[in-house]
């Protein structure tokens, strides 16, 4: 199929969102999955996944290991198979990816310069330390999915609000398992205690500011993947979150 450069997209997207075709790293016209089709169905989407085809064939040019490279993409590709379900989560899996493999491929470009080899730097396996921007939807490679939390202290996981302005104070939150089928964490902003709960796929988490009564003061609100609430538990249901021993 014929490929749009990314730089030439401003002005023709109306021209892609009227085509049947759309510029994507696999073929539209083999498209099997709910996802495949609509990012074969979204501008922006397939752009995204032009940009990342070629990211990943540079990165896998450089890779020192490549069927370890492939199997890691695999995996990759599949969760965002079983996990994403909307556009947002599309969005937030292609953003990370190309960080990802940015990152992946500048490593291994440093490590092969000059006549003596540069080790390339180990990937860090926890999203821990990153500045604002990198906390909002990037991570550094080595984990899959990466944690959204900025540290972790004594069971005690720090995050910043992607809503609230960068220089508000951290969230805290502590995780305490799975209940009854129901997914139980308490996040503390200030002065204020939130409970956050779901259960099943998490499609939907309950908000309940402590103490309250669950049954009249809970507040449901959709998992966008992108709010902290949606972070949080994201984290959680992704085994990124340790239970605490004692609430």
């Amino acid at each position: 199929m014929n490929k749009l450069s990314h730089f030439a997209l401003p002005a023709v997207l109306a021209l892609l969102v009227a085509s049947s075709g759309l510029a994507a790293s696999f073929d539209c016209g083999k498209a099997a999955s709910r996802n495949e089709k609509t990012i074969c169905g979204d501008p922006q989407l397939s752009a995204l996944d032009d940009a990342l085809g070629q990211a990943f064939r540079q990165a896998r040019n450089l890779a020192l290991d490549k069927r370890a490279f492939r199997a890691a993409s695999d995996a990759q590709w599949r969760w965002r198979e079983q996990h994403c379900s909307d556009r947002a989560c599309l969005l937030d899996w292609y953003r990370r990816r190309q960080a990802e493999l940015t990152a992946a491929a500048g490593q291994a470009d440093i490590s092969d310069q000059g006549s003596v080899a540069v080790p390339a730097r180990p990937a860090p396996a926890l999203r821990l330390g990153l500045d604002a921007r990198q906390i909002n939807g990037l991570a550094p490679a080595g984990s899959m999915p990466w944690p959204h939390y900025t540290r972790v202290e004594r069971g005690t996981y720090f995050y910043r609000d992607p809503d609230a302005d960068a220089s508000q104070e951290l969230v805290s939150v502590r995780y305490y398992g799975v209940e009854h089928g129901q997914t139980i964490l308490e996040a503390v902003r200030g002065q204020t205690v939130l409970r956050y709960t779901c259960s099943s796929d998490c499609r939907y988490i309950a908000q309940l500011v402590l103490p309250g009564d669950v049954e009249k003061d809970s507040v449901i609100l959709a998992n966008d993947h992108r709010s902290l609430p949606a972070l949080i538990v994201g984290d959680a249901l992704n085994g990124l979150l340790v239970p605490a021993a004692v609430r």
